[in-house]
């Protein structure tokens, strides 16, 4: 494999590590509203003043999730990511 094409494809799998790091991934559940990182780092967390009044239960619920569910984003997020990537690299097969 010529050695030009391996320099750049470790390029644009170094450009794209950073894109997902900027990610930004939202999710908002029954009044509890988590952002977190392309990276799984938890950027903000907001909960409604009708949510707190809902009481303890119902907040742990909420919070479970919002969290699933940004979880589950990022992880489609990074799939689509990695096959926009791997799309040009012939890999061997197994």
């Amino acid at each position: 494999m010529d050695i030009k094409k391996l320099m750049k494809q470790a390029k644009d799998l170094k450009k794209l590590q950073k894109e997902i790091s900027k990610t930004v991934i939202e999710s908002e559940v029954n009044g509890a509203k988590l952002s977190i990182s392309g990276t799984g780092e938890v950027k903000s967390f907001i909960m409604s003043k009708e949510l707190y009044n809902k009481g303890k239960e119902e907040i742990e619920k909420a919070v479970i999730r919002a969290i699933s569910s940004c979880l589950k984003k990022q992880l489609d997020s990074q799939k689509e990511i990695a096959e926009q990537a791997l799309k040009g690299i012939n890999l061997p097969k197994i």
